[in-house]
């Protein structure tokens, strides 16, 4: 029961690390600093999850929600702002960013499926998503 406990703890403060590096994100694009930013990121999940961004866009889109559920332990929450920072990224990327996009998406359409509210803000992230992607 301390083991489970001990791990619902590491993954809420996931979830709160997740939710901090995006702050920490739109603040670097707000001085101009983007690159800095992305590396923290880039940093932050190689440490928390063992995953990088290339890793994570690697990952075959059958397999993401699995992969970040259950061997890595990551709640719909953490999921939410996992995929808010790999959208970021994405958008402001200029180099390849479709399978980012591709990441997003999985995950979005997922809660879409999967969580009991509705929201709104998500359904418009899924079809800008879509529409950069056609």
């Amino acid at each position: 029961m301390a083991q489970e406990d001990y791990l619902k703890k590491q993954i809420d403060q996931l979830g709160l690390v997740l939710a901090r590096l995006f702050s920490d994100l739109l603040g670097r694009k707000d001085k101009g600093q983007l690159n800095d930013g992305i590396e923290t990121i880039n940093q932050a999940l190689e440490n928390g999850l063992g995953l990088d961004i290339q890793k994570l866009a690697d990952i075959p889109s059958d397999n993401l929600i699995d992969t970040l559920k259950t061997q890595q332990g990551l709640t719909n929450e953490s999921l939410d702002k996992l995929a808010d920072i790999l959208l970021f990224i994405a958008d402001n990327n200029p180099g390849d960013h479709k399978k980012l996009y591709a990441q997003c998406l999985t995950i979005y359409e997922h809660l879409e499926k999967t969580d009991s509210t509705y929201v709104l803000d998500r359904h418009w992230k899924i079809e800008r998503i879509k529409k950069a992607l056609s």
